[in-house]
């Protein structure tokens, strides 16, 4: 029997989900259609430790950073620090129970890895320190996204924080040493390029690659550095001891006091104001009543929801827009700058750009769609909703036009940085419209994953967690671009790039690496499919939960 009783129920509860049975399975399958694969490639082993830490990293925010905010969500977090407990007791109940199934999923792909005695050539030295990475990881990821979920009141927000904090540890640090941008820390000054070395081995995946693929480009460090494993390790065990301290001390401090919200006054239709000449669109004005030809849940997802307020929609765009007007100086000056190599240059600056856009879209699409329906059954208004004349579909579609409307605004507002290639190549043109018909595409199919999850769950975090395990997971098999060359056959190649928005949008860019495979009909092909297959299982689970019970 465990004595702490806090790990005692997180353990149990993380363990006998349903969640979790499917992401084991998941995993487990994954790992045995690998080895099936690849066997008896001599790059099996590279293969499997990669997966295994990819599929680590996607899993471990989805249940770690919901851990303390689901207790304040559900109203027992001021219960639970009024027991006996010390806060030490209840950070470490809190910590077993998030990591405990990552932990499980760990030692269940050890197998897999021990596999590789068969094939000779492998190590036990070699096997260990995969497995010292993989273990470091999940602690690593894992305990930040419990320091997050115990500085957050909403599980959904410390999902979507933790998984970007996950992304820039695990690509953003280690960019700056990859040759796909231009060898920048073999060109850089020594002490730049030890700074760039140190930065790079925050993130687990370049410490992975280390291990596996030691002679790779990507992996080459600095001089008098040593290799990126050996400083990963002691750094991340710094970082973790440093997150848990600061998750011990967010838990030792006193409940602060709830700040009440002013009351807000609604300004009746024509009233000019500060607020409507700052902001344009003034959010608290009365707003008209509905029209026969509107429908009625996208309007009341456009009015109540706070990240599709106007005046933040707003931002949004605009922030979007100066991103792309800064990218858009960076791409005059790099065309400029190589002018002898002008129509070379264009097309890789367009698979940048639009790769770019790509990724926001898969990094902001789960935050809108992830809740459609899961925050109204949290908050009781799937309860009004149900008892309307309203079909489901009409619902399905109102929730679905919520989330493309704004990610379509953020896709036209860093349009421009595309545009600007027109200028030095007006032969871009066909390849622009392309780029849209992908960037459109991937609009409405995480859209429609998000709106499914949200519609099969009951819980925001979860639908949240699950729609950026499957969209983030499906954005990072573009590393298999860049790391992939003689590890996978070219059927192989062909079919996960197929699936894969990023290398639609490079092909569709017209990048040289990409077209050989002709990707873009059957992609978009493939998730049209899907969209459509999505929002129909999910119209028919809304018909399903509003049947009489």
């Amino acid at each position: 029997m465990i004595a702490n009783p806090i790990m005692h129920k997180e353990v149990l509860s993380s363990l006998r989900t349903f969640k979790a049975a499917l992401v084991q399975a998941v995993f487990l399958l994954v790992l045995a259609w690998l080895v099936w694969l690849f066997w008896p490639e001599g790059s099996l082993l590279a293969v499997i430790a990669i997966g295994e830490l990819l599929m680590v990293a996607v899993f471990a925010p989805a249940f770690a950073a919901a851990s303390i905010t689901v207790e304040k969500e559900c109203k027992t977090w001021e219960l639970l620090l009024a027991t006996r407990m010390q806060p030490w007791q209840i950070a470490l109940g809190k910590i077993a129970g998030s990591l405990a199934f990552l932990l499980l999923l760990v030692v269940s792909g050890l197998p897999a890895l021990a596999a590789m005695f068969l094939l000779g050539g492998v190590r036990g030295q070699e096997i260990l320190v995969i497995a010292a990475v993989l273990v470091l990881t999940m602690l690593y990821l894992g305990m930040i996204g419990l320091l997050v979920s115990s500085v957050t009141c909403r599980s959904s927000r410390a999902v979507i924080f933790t998984y970007g904090v996950m992304l820039v540890l695990c690509f953003a640090v280690a960019a700056p040493v990859w040759p796909v941008t231009g060898d920048l820390m073999a060109n850089a000054q020594p002490g730049l390029q030890k700074l760039m070395h140190a930065l790079a081995s925050l993130s687990p995946l370049q410490a992975m690659l280390s291990v596996v693929m030691p002679d790779s480009d990507y992996c080459t460090p600095a001089a008098g550095m040593p290799a990126y494993w050996k400083m990963f390790i002691p750094i991340s065990a710094v970082v973790i001891l440093v997150t848990a301290a600061m998750t011990l001390r967010k838990l030792s401090q006193p409940l602060a006091t709830q700040p009440i919200c002013a009351k807000r006054d609604v300004v009746e239709r024509g009233k000019i104001s500060a607020r409507t000449f700052l902001f344009i669109i003034d959010p608290l004005k009365r707003k008209r009543n509905i029209t026969w030809w509107q429908n009625p849940i996208l309007m009341k997802e456009f009015r109540t929801r706070s990240m599709l307020q106007a005046q933040w929609l707003l931002r949004a765009v605009i922030i979007c827009f100066i991103v792309a007007l800064l990218v858009m100086i960076l791409v005059t000056l790099s065309v400029q700058a190589m002018t002898s190599r002008l129509a070379d240059m264009t097309t890789k600056m367009a698979a940048v750009v639009s790769a770019m856009i790509v990724a926001l879209t898969l990094l902001v699409g789960p935050s809108l769609a992830g809740g459609a329906f899961s925050a109204d059954r949290e908050t009781g208004v799937w309860d009004l909703m149900r008892t309307t004349r309203l079909g489901s579909w009409r619902m399905v579609s109102g929730k679905f036009q919520s989330s493309v409307i704004p990610l379509l605004l953020f896709a036209v507002a860093t349009l421009p940085a595309l545009l600007i290639l027109l200028y030095f190549n007006a032969g871009l043109w066909t390849n622009i419209v392309k780029i849209c018909c992908v960037i459109g595409m991937t609009i409405l199919f995480v859209s429609a994953v998000g709106v499914f999850f949200s519609a099969i769950s009951s819980r925001t975090s979860t639908a949240t967690a699950l729609t950026y395990a499957v969209v983030v997971g499906l954005g990072l098999l573009a590393l298999l671009a860049p790391l992939g060359r003689g590890l996978f056959p070219q059927g192989v190649a062909k079919a996960v790039f197929t699936c894969n928005p990023v290398a639609a949008a490079m092909d569709a860019a017209g990048l040289a690496a990409m077209r050989q495979y002709g990707l873009l009909l059957p992609h978009l092909r493939i998730m049209g499919a899907a969209t459509v297959g999505l929002l129909a299982v999910t119209t028919l689970r809304i018909w399903q939960l509003r049947r009489p019970t």
